[in-house]
């Protein structure tokens, strides 16, 4: 082999980790070999414990409560509630795959609010990732997954004061949108020098098979074409049985070219998976040479990585009690077709995605 071949070989070598649940380091921060518990980042988080309660291993309960954690220094304690699990970053573009089991602990809070188990960040307006490329969420006792694109300044026309976008508009209930699949559409973020608003919209991936909680049929007002989903399965419709659920992704590597991703679902017990939905789109955002117009991290600069465990705002309708989640055999490792298939897409080529 010669040396670049290795370095690479060894590159995604590196990538590949397991969690182990079972030995954690204990000082402030709590270890578990590549994830780590971040004390002072996890307003209102409880610290993770280790449990069993069948023979399929140890699990870890991470829950969020009302003033459980006060003391949190980062992680925006005024805002929201976390207990999250991190992994180190990576520079954007990396594919990879994420595997974890999962279940919502019995006495899970039903809230007309987003609580979000599961997420990879990467960089839009910002180094630290604002809105999640991708997000696993329980929304009123029930799966949700979400993916965020970013859109620009080429993508909307101004009219009269008024930003119009050519790809993103108004959904017409009932029944599925004209062209493009559901999608928020916020501009709420600090943008470049010569413009303030972010462009930026979060897309509907994936549900179970009921209609939408009421609540986000309310926020789900847009439509866009700008990010292309295939929806194969629903989400699994009980959040407290086990799941394991591996999502793929190869994000944006360079500016305006698309991302790839995958999520699929199987139950533990008899480990057959089935795919729920693929997407592209500009995930994550690899940023402009032109510092004057550049909307995130500078070319090179911008990095990804993967959080497991509960986010959820702070609001009064989650009541006094915890809101947990359950996680155990979390693995990483490289994604070798979503490379590929990222290069097909940018080359203008097309291929049916197979598993790895």
């Amino acid at each position: 082999m010669d040396p670049a071949s290795k370095k690479e070989a060894d590159r995604q070598k590196a990538l590949a980790y397991a969690v182990d649940i079972a030995h954690p380091n204990l000082p402030v921060d709590i270890g578990y070999g590549a994830m780590t518990f971040l004390r002072n980042n996890n307003p209102n988080g409880i610290s993770p414990t280790l449990h069993q309660d069948d023979d399929r291993g140890a699990w870890l309960r991470l829950a969020v409560t009302k003033d459980a954690y006060t003391k949190a220094t980062d992680g925006d304690p005024d805002r929201c509630d976390r207990c999250e699990l991190r992994d180190k970053k990576v520079p954007l573009g990396t594919p990879v795959w994420y595997s974890f089991e999962m279940r919502a602990e019995r006495d899970f809070p039903m809230a007309d609010a987003r609580f979000i188990c599961a997420q990879i960040k990467a960089p839009y307006y910002d180094s630290d990732g604002g809105s999640p490329l991708f997000a696993l969420r329980i929304d009123r006792g029930r799966y949700v997954a979400t993916v965020e694109h970013l859109y620009e300044e080429t993508d909307v026309k101004f009219v009269n004061g008024s930003e119009v976008s050519t790809h993103v508009t108004p959904y017409q209930a009932p029944g599925p949108c004209a062209h493009g699949v559901r999608a928020f559409d916020h501009h709420v973020f600090g943008n470049s020098k010569s413009d303030y608003k972010e462009l930026q919209v979060r897309a509907l991936l994936a549900t179970d098979g009921k209609k939408l909680p009421e609540h986000l049929e309310n926020e789900l007002l847009s439509c866009t074409d700008l990010v292309v989903v295939t929806q194969e399965s629903p989400l699994p419709d009980d959040i407290h049985a086990w799941w394991r659920f591996t999502l793929r992704v190869a994000p944006t590597k360079v500016k305006d070219a698309d991302g790839i991703l995958e999520l699929s679902a199987a139950d533990p017990r008899t480990g057959e998976e089935r795919l729920i939905a693929r997407a592209t789109g500009e995930f994550g955002h690899a940023g402009s040479a032109d510092p004057e117009t550049n909307t995130g991290p500078a070319p090179g600069d911008g990095l990804q990585y993967f959080k497991l465990g509960p986010y959820r705002d702070k609001l009064k309708i989650w009541g006094d009690g915890p809101a947990a989640i359950h996680v155990r055999n979390i693995t990483r490792g490289y994604w070798q077709r979503g490379e590929e298939l990222r290069e097909q897409a940018a080359s203008g080529k097309s291929a049916a995605p197979r598993q790895p």
